[in-house]
């Protein structure tokens, strides 16, 4: 019942993993953090290997609207 906690709290995203060579599951670990620009990297997680790399978020809308 905890794990089901677990995965409720955190977002989750479809992003390519480097280490398994395809698109898995990325955990978002730092989610509390402020986007403060364009450069702002997240931490991330592979939910199937469980390599971390700091990625940029995926933008909600077209770049040439910033």
């Amino acid at each position: 019942m905890k794990e089901s906690r677990k995965y409720e709290d955190t977002e989750l995203e479809n992003r390519w993993c480097k280490k398994c060579f395809s698109k898995t599951q990325q955990e978002l670990l730092d989610s509390d953090l402020q986007m403060t620009g364009k450069k702002t990297k997240f931490l991330y997680k592979c939910t199937v290997c469980g390599t971390t790399i700091r990625m940029p978020k995926y933008r909600g809308m077209a770049e040439s609207t910033y």
